[in-house]
């Protein structure tokens, strides 16, 4: 359906009208030469709406006429209505709390058969579950010796996942202050239905740094309603080339699964390891198994503009009409 959202403009129409006959003439000091309007193109105007033959002056007006009946068809601004558009009724509120601190350097994953650091891969597969949640309204927090606030909650994946993908190593700090990520997550998620605020928190160390005790930070998310869902980050095995040859070594000694373990279990929420790339991944099975929460209903009906078309025609109008005067004269 099409309609025009300034309609009162018709009435443009009758400009040209009221010009010519209800505007009063005057006159100049000296004699009497009606004197309608005073332009500075004037001659030339005259000249081009005078010159050549009969004929072609009567063409000429009709091109006008039509082309300000165009022009005033596009200020009354018409649109086309396209069908409506409904909004999904169930999202998920979820705040991502990604550790970027300087031990997700360590390179025990594989991707490809290829060494990747943690942070890379915590990249592909964050990348991957946000492109998937269409759904969802979506946030992230990265902490290192700090958190912040990286992304509010929003429906524009596309930020979120340009904002991520240019975080870097130790961007926040080179320690984990897992309290303080809490805490910042979970006053990022208040602004969601208290039934739906859900956090992801995802790190490979223990909480030595911050502000936040990570006791009152669930103390904090416990009393706004936040459940809390740990993956811990990290392989149990690597091989390291040393003087007594090749040794394999733990490079998740600093992973304290005790502590995201509490942190799940006095939320309501779950613990994962991620030992592997394949492991990691679960992130998505846990995204399946949330709760949704009921929204309401929103419907949206996009709007094409269509004014362009009348002005177009209108111009092309002019210029065929100062062509055929060219020639003519």
């Amino acid at each position: 359906m099409s309609t025009f959202v300034w309609p009162w403009a018709f009435l443009f129409v009758f400009l040209p009208i009221l010009a010519r006959f209800i505007l009063p003439i005057q006159k100049t000091s000296a004699n009497t030469i009606p004197l309608a309007l005073r332009v500075p193109f004037f001659n030339r105007l005259s000249s081009f709406l005078t010159a050549g033959k009969p004929i072609s002056g009567k063409k000429v007006g009709v091109l006008l006429s039509i082309s300000w009946i165009f022009f005033v068809l596009a200020c009354t601004r018409p649109v086309l209505f396209l069908d409506t558009i409904n909004i999904p009724h169930q999202a998920r509120n979820i705040m991502l709390a990604i550790d970027v601190s300087g031990s997700m350097a360590e390179q025990d994953f594989d991707l490809n058969n290829r060494p990747i650091t943690r942070l890379a891969l915590v990249k592909k597969v964050v990348d991957d579950f946000v492109q998937k949640r269409t759904q969802d309204n979506i946030g992230l927090v990265i902490f290192g010796s700090q958190a912040y606030l990286y992304a509010p909650l929003s429906y524009d994946k596309k930020t979120l996942r340009s904002l991520f993908n240019e975080v870097g190593i130790g961007i926040a700090g080179e320690q984990t202050a897992i309290g303080d990520a809490i805490a910042k997550a979970t006053e990022g998620v208040l602004s969601a239905p208290a039934d739906s605020r859900i956090v992801i928190l995802l790190s490979d160390g223990y909480a030595n740094a911050g502000q936040v005790s990570v006791a009152d930070a669930i103390k904090l998310a416990k009393k706004k309603n936040v459940k809390i869902y740990t993956v811990g980050v990290g392989s149990n095995k690597k091989l390291v080339n040393s003087l007594f040859g090749t040794v394999a070594v733990n490079p998740s000694l600093d992973l304290d699964e005790a502590t995201l373990q509490h942190v799940a279990a006095e939320t309501n929420g779950k613990y994962f390891r991620a030992k592997t790339t394949e492991e990691l991944n679960e992130i998505y099975k846990i995204i399946d198994t949330l709760e949704q929460t009921q929204t309401l209903p929103e419907n949206i009906r996009p709007q094409r503009e269509l004014f362009f078309i009348p002005l177009l025609l209108s111009m092309l109008l002019l210029l065929i009409a100062a062509i055929f005067k060219r020639r003519q004269s």
